[in-house]
């Protein structure tokens, strides 16, 4: 064998030291990786953000709307985190979204009553609230707060009996059984 085709131990030395270090980096790379674990991190971030997309919603202190005035009270209680159903002199709004429009002094309009005139359940509202139920129905199931069926109902005072009637029948068909009826405090 000629000798220029034997390596010299300098070389093999460089050569040796140089898959050792590149091992390392290796080394250290794979350890870098392997102990990143986000899951956990994730998992709390879609608990948070469902937390807080339901307290959003479901927050019925600020109300305002135009032309929407409450009857007065001097009752104490407080108020309760609840679906919002607002009826003005012209509309019927749930979460602040237009639902159906009322017809002439506040009366339901017979297209919405499938059952005729003389029928109670409006079935645009019931739709919206049946959706708004299959909602908070599917946040308890992934963990959040129980579904009770709350609802906060904010009328015009000028709304007839029978449109409010109408509306706490429809709320109760769609499995909204809990409801408040909003009012003014008076000053004392």
């Amino acid at each position: 064998m000629s000798k220029r085709s034997e390596p010299t131990s300098q070389a093999l030395h460089a050569a040796t030291r140089q898959r050792r270090i590149t091992r390392r980096r290796q080394k250290e790379v794979k350890e870098d990786i392997t102990y990143l674990n986000i899951t956990p991190m994730l998992d709390m971030m879609t608990i948070l953000l469902v937390f807080l997309l339901k307290s959003f919603s479901a927050s019925a202190e600020n109300i305002t709307v135009e032309n929407l005035a409450l009857p007065s009270s001097v009752s104490k209680l407080n108020v309760k985190p609840a679906l919002q159903l607002m009826v003005t002199e012209n509309a019927i709004l749930v979460d602040q979204k237009l639902v159906t429009r009322l017809g002439p002094n506040g009366s339901i309009v017979d297209a919405d009553l499938p059952e005729g005139a003389q029928g109670y359940l409006i079935q645009p509202l019931y739709e919206a609230l049946e959706v708004k139920a299959g909602y908070y129905k599917q946040i308890e199931e992934y963990g959040g707060s129980k579904f009770d069926g709350r609802v906060a109902i904010i009328a015009d005072r000028k709304t007839p009996y029978q449109t409010l009637f109408k509306i706490l029948y429809t709320v109760g068909r769609a499995e909204f059984g809990l409801f408040r009826l909003f009012v003014q405090k008076l000053d004392s």
